[in-house]
């Protein structure tokens, strides 16, 4: 499907210039490579850039043409190589900034993916000075700079916003046919977005467009008629246009015998065509007659196009119909019925059935149509009575394999059930075996815990018994110890007695003395004989407690395996 609407202009290349491939041999400092680069994109100013006889501007062609590159099959240039076409701009040389500007322009033209290049090395500023320059030869290659940059719709926004389209504007009302053409494609460029077609055409800009029709220039005719359909490609501006008398204009050009201005005439024609209130002044102007006699003759397939489109157009509006059938619009329609293309032959064919024509095309697709219908028909009703037929084999067939399947699906239960009893009958035997084991086991653990609970309270009665019967012995020991020595002391005591008289005092002194002394000795030996004692029964009483702990802890942990065995089962 054609995206109308929607044409771009561009300028890519400079008129009157020579080859680059005759230049090979005057720039040793430049690869063949980046020459024939240059070439391809159409730089045809850097010639005279890199023949210049200024040496800082050959210089700079050289390193501008050196950074040039080429990505798969497009020419580009690296990250700020446009920077020596920028300085050139700042030379007074007339030369050189037209060199550089041209070279701008045409780059510009040849791909989108410069554009912001462009702006980041020259910058929007200095293209404005330069459109603003009081050299109409730098006006005319800034401006046609712009409306190349103008392509972008990412920069269409700075173009309207930052002076651009009011420059644009100033210099499309200049006496100037260059300029004109510049601005014109701008203008042709920037409608593409509708959102910009009201700054366009506000404060005169369409009666300025208008007006170009009017120029004898068939380029700018030719860049006006196309702006001029971009324009109407938005439905809000059709009205417009007319009133402000562009239709008589661009239906003039439908006599014209040059394709480069009737493709955009028969274009606008079309988007007129498709606003009912325009009709009238569309019939006065002999309109269907011109787009008839380009049905008959024309061979281009988007001028049949527009022209079935417009007389579709025409033909959608039922209070005109009779008038359109008295003018031999279905004489323009028929021969597009028959076009190469079928999306043409099928408008045609639609603005035919509007008025009421059928074509033979369309009566022999009617038969074709109906047989079809009625072989389609009679295909269904076969084909009912098919499946019918089908659908009863296949009840009866569903019948069997149903009862076949409930037989089987009964017979599976059953062996289901079955293996379902059986299961759960060894699976109570097994509880029944588990639990008897477990029964045995806590069974003999309890005789185990048992045995080991008398024999510890058997080992500790051993114990208390055994020390005990030490503790009784030592004491006894220690009686006869104490009864000897008592025996001891009373004999000592009586040889004392029996010595004493024969003693002097002073000897009596003395042995009264050693006998404190030993009797404060034997008093120790008591005493201490007493502390090993005390401590005796304290650690016999420590060793029956924990005897009695341990005991009380075995019998818990007995307990507490009995509940886990209980809650297990």
């Amino acid at each position: 499907m054609r995206r109308a609407g929607t044409m771009k202009l561009k300028t890519l290349r400079r008129p009157g210039v020579q080859d680059l491939s005759k230049m090979f041999d005057k720039a040793g400092e430049v690869s063949e490579n980046h020459l024939m680069w240059a070439e391809e994109a159409g730089l045809e100013p850097l010639l005279d850039l890199l023949n210049h006889e200024h040496p800082k501007i050959r210089a700079l062609a050289e390193e501008f043409a050196a950074n040039l590159d080429k990505v798969d099959t497009d020419v580009t240039v690296i990250n700020g190589g446009l920077k020596p076409l920028g300085e050139m701009l700042k030379y007074k040389n007339m030369s050189g900034q037209l060199g550089s500007l041209w070279t701008l322009a045409i780059f510009a033209g040849y791909s989108e993916e410069v554009h912001h290049k462009i702006i980041a090395d020259i910058s929007w500023g200095t293209i404005v000075r330069r459109a603003k320059s009081e050299f109409i030869e730098i006006q005319r290659v800034a401006c046609t700079l712009i409306a190349n940059l103008s392509l972008s719709r990412d920069l269409q926004d700075t173009i309207i916003r930052e002076e651009g389209l009011a420059v644009l504007k100033h210099h499309a009302r200049q006496d100037d046919i260059q300029l004109k053409r510049a601005a014109c494609n701008a203008f042709a460029n920037l409608c593409t977005n509708h959102d910009h077609i009201p700054a366009i055409i506000d404060d005169g800009g369409l009666e300025l467009i208008i007006s170009f029709l009017s120029s004898g220039d068939d380029e700018l005719i030719a860049t006006a008629l196309h702006c001029l359909a971009n324009i109407l490609d938005n439905p809000n501006t059709r009205t417009a246009v007319a009133q402000r008398g562009g239709l008589v204009p661009i239906v003039n050009f439908l006599d014209s015998s040059s394709s480069t201005l009737l493709k955009p005439a028969v274009t606008a024609v079309a988007y007129l065509a498709m606003e009912t209130a325009n009709h009238p002044a569309l019939l006065q102007a002999d309109t269907v007659e011109k787009l008839v006699n380009l049905g008959r003759k024309s061979k281009n397939e988007e001028i049949q196009y527009w022209v079935a489109t417009a007389l579709d157009a025409l033909a959608s509006n039922a209070s005109i119909r009779p008038e359109l059938k008295q003018r031999q619009a279905p004489e323009g329609l028929k021969p597009l019925t028959k076009a190469r293309d079928p999306e043409i032959a099928a408008i045609a064919t639609a603005a035919l059935a509007k008025l009421g024509i059928k074509t033979r095309s369309e009566l022999e697709r009617e038969a074709r149509e109906r047989a079809e219908r009625e072989a389609a028909e009679r295909a269904a009703r076969e084909a009912a009575e098919r499946a019918e037929r089908e659908a009863l084999e296949r009840a009866a067939r569903e019948a069997a394999e149903r009862a076949a399947r409930e037989e089987a699906e009964r017979r599976a239960r059953e062996d289901a059930e079955r293996r379902a009893r059986e299961e759960a009958e060894r699976r109570a035997r097994e509880e029944a075996e588990r639990r008897a084991r477990e029964e045995a086991e806590r069974r003999a653990r309890e005789e185990a815990e048992r045995r080991a609970r008398e024999e510890a309270e058997r080992r500790a009665r051993e114990e208390a018994e055994r020390r005990a019967r030490e503790q009784a012995e030592r004491l006894a020991r220690e009686r006869e110890q104490a009864e000897r020595e008592r025996q001891e002391r009373e004999a000592l005591e009586a040889s004392r007695r029996a010595a004493e008289s024969e003693l002097s005092e002073a000897e009596q002194r003395k042995r009264a003395l050693q006998e404190r002394q030993r009797q404060r000795a034997l008093e120790q030996d008591r005493q201490k004989a007493e502390r090993e004692r005390l401590e005796e029964e304290r650690r016999q009483h420590l060793y029956q407690r924990n005897l009695e702990q341990e005991r009380i802890m075995l019998e818990r942990e007995a307990r507490e395996r009995e509940e886990r065995n209980r809650r297990n089962a």
